[in-house]
């Protein structure tokens, strides 16, 4: 038995709820208890699943209650302790906190409960909060008005649905469009349930089945001549920012926003400090690589590898100059090949030629292989050898 388990009370703290450890799961008990010793009441139950969330024990009137406060760290310990600090001033006035919140009869609008409720907690955990914003703000209006309890499953199929299909008022979106307002639906409805009690009911809409991966990728010789194109285009910025897209493999913002302070040029290493997953990581340079980035003119008082128009900006996603260096480069089906292809293609190309999926696995980045699976696609000269082996094989 580990030392925080063995000890029930203590005084919480984030680091330690977080290092709480699942309760036994040969245990006849539901969860492990833990009282705080700031806020008398405030307890953290942990799961056998390793979930933990937020409870407020009492006595009212000589009898035990119980009241849910919600899930860590989808409910931050600040807040616990403030929700557990109001019942216990509800108690003092002798009001039973749980029948007090049963009574109430007024739920908060969908539109209240997104900007009062999930929105704060959003933005304490998600990168992207603002695209939950704009999701919510185009695509949700039919919901706004109405009591969180009284939204009901049909409204939300009707709404998904109705994203999927084209009108003479509407466009048709995407189905992986559709999918993200509905998450975003069902995240809300999961806190809702938290702490309001509400049934999730976006949780009975089941997603839209999706096609859309990008299948486009380059081969060695578009490659080529899309460096070419790059290095000898007029804006030096925009040029050698695409020409090192295609031979890092990493995503487009992480290095179009790098400064000279993320370059080490003796260790020939780019470091970015946040990615889209959250972590830290470091671009290795070669040799090319590192003469292109000594040929970037630096301008005083601007601190970005790829200096934009204003003054201490760096460039903008260079979409149209894309589209220039495309045509110069002379690829075929140019609109299938976008910055992002340059990824797609650098991670394709060398698990084609052999490279194992670990290592295109840490060159990306990805938390998960499967991410990485996505771009593992052979070229149609490697399905064909591939497809001859098993023949070869018998023929010997």
């Amino acid at each position: 038995m580990s030392k925080i388990q063995h000890l029930k009370k203590f005084k919480f703290t984030a680091n330690k709820l977080l290092a709480l450890p699942s309760n036994d799961k040969s245990s006849k008990s539901t969860d492990l208890e833990f009282s705080d010793t700031e806020v008398i009441g405030l307890k953290c139950l942990s799961g056998k699943n390793g979930s933990k969330r937020f409870l407020f024990r009492y006595r009212h009137q000589g009898r035990k209650g119980s009241i849910a406060i919600g899930h860590f760290p989808d409910v931050d310990l600040a807040t616990a302790r403030k929700v557990a600090r109001q019942h216990k001033g509800l108690l003092a006035e002798d009001i039973d906190p749980k029948a007090k919140r049963d009574a109430v009869t007024t739920f908060p609008t969908v539109y209240d409960f997104f900007w009062d409720t999930y929105l704060p907690l959003a933005k304490k955990h998600k990168r992207s909060w603002n695209d939950d914003v704009s999701r919510f703000k185009l695509h949700c209006k039919s919901l706004f008005t109405l009591p969180y309890n009284e939204v009901t499953a049909h409204q939300i199929m009707q709404l998904h649905l109705k994203m999927s299909e084209s009108s003479s008022q509407y466009r048709r979106y995407a189905p992986s469009t559709c999918n993200r307002v509905l998450a975003l639906l069902k995240t809300m409805g999961k806190l809702a349930n938290q702490l309001l009690d509400i049934t999730n009911v976006a949780e009975k809409v089941s997603l839209l089945p999706e096609d859309n991966a990008r299948t486009r990728y380059c081969t060695i010789d578009e490659i080529k001549r899309l460096i070419d194109a790059s290095l000898s285009y007029k804006d030096i910025y925009a040029g050698s920012l695409i020409a090192l897209l295609f031979l890092l493999g990493c995503r487009e913002s992480e290095l179009r926003l790098r400064k000279w302070s993320d370059v080490d040029l003796d260790n020939k290493t780019i470091r970015v400090p946040r990615t889209k997953n959250g972590s830290y990581h470091i671009l290795y340079l070669s040799d090319l690589m590192l003469d292109i980035i000594n040929k970037l003119p630096r301008v005083k008082g601007n601190p970005y590898l790829f200096v934009g128009r204003f003054k201490r900006g760096c460039i903008n996603r260079p979409a149209t100059q894309f589209k220039t260096i495309k045509a110069t480069a002379c690829i075929d089906n140019a609109e299938e090949v976008l910055l992002h292809t340059a990824r797609h293609s650098v991670a394709s190309n060398l698990i084609s030629n052999g490279v194992d999926i670990s290592a295109v696995q840490k060159l990306l980045n990805h938390r998960s292989i499967e991410s990485t699976l996505r771009y593992a696609k052979l070229s149609e000269s490697k399905q064909r050898e591939t497809s001859n082996r098993i023949s070869k094989m018998l023929l010997r």
